[in-house]
């Protein structure tokens, strides 16, 4: 008698299931913390822009622009003018914790590009820290990793 089989066995596909699922639990984890990696990366280097911008938009513009930092909701919005709309508003990640240790939770970027308020922030991500100097002249933003 002759068969003609066109398919797997049983066997034959539990094995190979077998071996995706041990191939995903030794790489899934690595995919994760290199997102949750990523994902710090562009939330820090999206700030520093931000900064730069509001920055550079009071120079160019003559208007005073605002940085307020709400550490509470993990927001951080820029305003053209204070109590106007905000013209940038962005979220930290949730599991963030903003400490505010000189720097106020507003800061004001004058028309010359210099800062109201210099000071300091932390940026506290789970496993790592970044200080963030707000300083005297005009370099808009330096963050640092602990």
């Amino acid at each position: 008698m002759f068969y003609n089989h066109k398919g797997f066995t049983m066997v034959e596909v539990i094995v190979v299931l077998c071996f995706i699922t041990v191939s995903l639990a030794i790489l899934a984890p690595g995919q994760h913390l290199s997102y949750s990696h990523l994902t710090e990366k562009r939330t820090i280097q999206q700030f520093a822009d931000d900064i730069h911008f509001a920055q550079q938009m009071s120079v160019q513009k003559g208007i005073e622009h605002t940085l307020y930092i709400d550490k509470v909701n993990n927001v951080y919005r820029i305003y053209e003018s204070w109590g106007s709309s905000p013209i940038i508003q962005e979220e930290f990640p949730p599991e963030w914790e903003i400490q505010l240790a000189t720097l106020k939770s507003y800061t004001t970027f004058h028309v010359n590009g210099t800062i109201s308020t210099p000071g300091t922030m932390w940026f506290h991500t789970g496993d790592k820290q970044h200080k963030v100097t707000f300083p005297f002249s005009r370099n808009g933003v330096v963050i640092d990793e602990q």
